[in-house]
């Protein structure tokens, strides 16, 4: 799976190569398709393989809060912006847009992302350090667009001054993250 991701990453779906897969990883060709029957086949496995798999390693750290985990995430996104698992989920999410046999196994994939994220989320309402009068579908849903958006800008033609300094992206992650954290004086309280 992990040659997979990196290939289907570095190449993309058109141009990654069974044989170059499976010259990777130290098989044959014909090993790789005695288990996957299709180059989509092998694909769909590498992206639901890889998909949750970073926000998973996060959301297991006992050592941070809800707060500090959503923030780690997002921190890592400008840090790994050309990262193979982000290039394969963009991949995906390009190829399942206009190939219906791939859509239901992106929003699988994403939907496994998207739970580990609502865990996080629900945890931190208990633990009180997220606003439970917020939507946790509403806080995941920002989460993977914001994944999904840096992502797609990344693979962009790079722009000059086009991307943020990471002291500056993380200013900006630490101040959307503390928004979803309990609002001071109670849920009822407004300022004028």
């Amino acid at each position: 799976m992990d040659a997979a991701a990196s290939v289907f990453g570095e190449s993309g779906f058109e141009g990654a190569r069974v044989a170059h897969i499976a010259r990777r990883c130290g098989l044959t060709t014909g090993a790789v398709y005695s288990r996957w029957l299709t180059k989509q086949e092998l694909f769909l496995a590498a992206v639901e393989n890889r998909a949750s798999r970073g926000t998973e390693k996060v959301a297991g750290r006992s050592d941070l809060s809800t707060l500090e985990k959503l923030a780690a995430m997002g921190s890592a996104l400008a840090a790994t912006s050309d990262n193979e698992a982000g290039n394969l989920l963009l991949e995906a999410c390009v190829i399942a847009r206009r190939d219906d046999e791939m859509i239901e196994g992106v929003a699988r994939s994403l939907d496994e992302e998207a739970a580990v994220i609502a865990g996080m989320i629900e945890e931190g309402k208990a633990a009180g350090e997220v606003d439970p009068a917020l939507s946790t579908e509403a806080i995941v849903f920002a989460c993977q667009s914001l994944s999904l958006g840096v992502r797609l800008a990344a693979a962009a033609a790079p722009r000059r001054g086009g991307q943020p300094s990471a002291d500056d992206w993380n200013e900006l992650l630490a101040r959307f993250v503390t928004s979803i954290g309990p609002r001071a004086g109670g849920a009822d309280s407004s300022s004028d």
